[in-house]
């Protein structure tokens, strides 16, 4: 008498990665050519604009990490 083997033995699992835009036909840009544009538009601001930018992102991190210590906190408890 032949046991019945499990269909899924031989599946190995996939990961998902979703549809991109390389799946439709390669339209995804080089990372190379990205680079290029973001320089491209990082030289049109001028220097305090940026620094203005990376100040108000920081302190937004800042806030961020510290909400986020008085949740987990708050979960210890």
């Amino acid at each position: 008498m032949s046991v019945p083997a499990d269909e899924s033995v031989g599946d190995l699992p996939v990961r998902d990665v979703g549809l991109t835009l390389s799946g439709i036909g390669g339209l995804q840009e080089s990372s190379t050519t990205q680079n290029l544009k973001a320089r491209q538009g990082v030289s049109r601001i001028s220097r305090e604009e940026l620094e203005d930018r990376f100040l108000r992102l920081r302190d937004e991190n800042i806030l961020l990490k510290q909400h986020a210590n008085k949740q987990e906190e708050k979960i210890k408890r």
